[in-house]
């Protein structure tokens, strides 16, 4: 089976002049927005191949798979982009990356020129960082998070002479990407050509029906692949394309494992019945909780985290048996008012869990996301 890795193989040495942009580029573009090197390193007009050179000088491969915990070989990926024709030589602009542990922000995009008309803005998705993931989480209150209000100022100042541009991300980097394109200014309307959401969630009620994302939503390509858990939270209107994952459960997430074929994906009839059943789950806790509820529960989960210094997901995936006592002493700690919502929403989700899910299939599903991946 293909994956986009292999897709470089196949076809990193045809340039864009010989073989049209597609959507696989757009995933490969989107996952290489993951890479994190330093505001610095990034001068103007750096290459994707001299962006890798910096960023395989701080890291090997073991410690990219410590650093990218829900990726499984993001080394390999970074070599085989550097190395084509097709990617290698393609510059990126205007390199933004913000971390904000006050804000509650993690945000980064960057511009790839295809050529010199064409652009390709990719939003980073969620990193490492707690705070990427509280934020993220944000969303479930929040009309706005900090992010998106980053994203729709970056492609504010997108220049005249990109006529043709294309704006995506995977996971949160979907979102951004489609939030910024609905938010901008007509003159940058008329040149977006295609908004790609790689299994990014879905917003609130009233901003899918809102007229300025109705008249957006033709541009919206969605992709998820057969176990979308991200890709289905929230809610989303546009249709989205199912992809062949050679992985199980939320590991599906991970875009090195959707299958490619030629130039374009292995697509499926629609997503699977756990996907269903998630996206049931959480909608179904969400409705019942009002936004204090959801706003305190969020805000507990993190501070418990944080005051226990528990900064990355690898923190939290290290995290001994015998820190446990300690994290339930600090929840301990918390006013009365703030423990009966966490515990009355930690009843309500295991509630909507058993509804819709099976003891044995909970089970798995837990086992699964804990193993830890080769």
């Amino acid at each position: 089976m293909a994956n986009i890795v292999d897709y470089l193989k196949w076809r990193g040495d045809l340039t864009f002049k010989q073989s049209p942009f597609n959507e696989v580029d757009n995933l490969i573009l989107a996952e290489f927005a993951y890479i994190n090197i330093s505001k610095k390193d990034f001068k103007k007009n750096i290459s994707i191949k001299e962006a890798v050179a910096f960023f395989l000088e701080k890291y090997n491969e073991q410690e990219l798979k410590k650093r990218y915990p829900f990726t499984i070989n993001p080394y390999q990926f970074y070599k085989e982009i550097a190395n084509s024709k097709r990617f290698g030589n393609l510059k990126i602009v205007n390199y933004v990356n913000k971390l904000s542990k006050k804000e509650e922000k993690q945000f980064s995009a960057m511009s790839i020129k295809i050529n010199f008309h064409t652009l390709y803005i990719a939003f980073r998705g969620t990193d490492e960082t707690i705070v990427g993931w509280k934020e993220d989480f944000n969303m479930s209150y929040l009309e706005e998070i900090p992010s998106q209000l980053e994203a729709k100022e970056y492609i504010r100042k997108i220049p005249f002479w990109y006529r043709h541009i294309y704006l995506g991300g995977h996971s949160k980097g979907g979102n951004l990407a489609v939030y910024a394109g609905v938010k901008a200014k007509k003159k940058n309307k008329r040149r977006i050509k295609n908004i790609f959401n790689n299994d990014g969630p879905g917003f609130s009620e009233s901003f899918i029906k809102s007229p300025s994302y109705l008249a957006m939503l033709p541009k919206i390509i969605a992709l998820q692949p057969e176990t979308s858990i991200i890709g289905m939270l929230l809610t989303q209107k546009s249709t989205y394309k199912v992809i062949k994952s050679n992985s199980i459960g939320l590991w599906q997430h991970d875009a090195l494992t959707w299958q490619v074929e030629g130039t374009s994906f292995q697509f499926l009839k629609e997503v699977n019945d756990t996907s269903n059943k998630i996206q049931k789950t959480v909608a179904s806790f969400l409705e019942h909780r009002d936004k204090k509820q959801k706003e305190v529960f969020i805000n507990t989960l993190y501070q418990v985290l944080d005051k226990n210094n528990i900064n990355t997901v690898e923190d939290l995936a290290n995290l001994k048996l015998r820190a446990i006592p300690h994290l339930l002493k600090t929840f301990t700690k918390l006013e009365e008012e703030t423990r009966k919502i966490v515990i009355e929403s930690i009843k309500e989700l295991i509630k909507e869990a058993n509804q819709n899910f099976d003891k044995k299939t909970i089970f798995f599903g837990l086992k699964t996301f804990t193993k830890k991946r080769s």
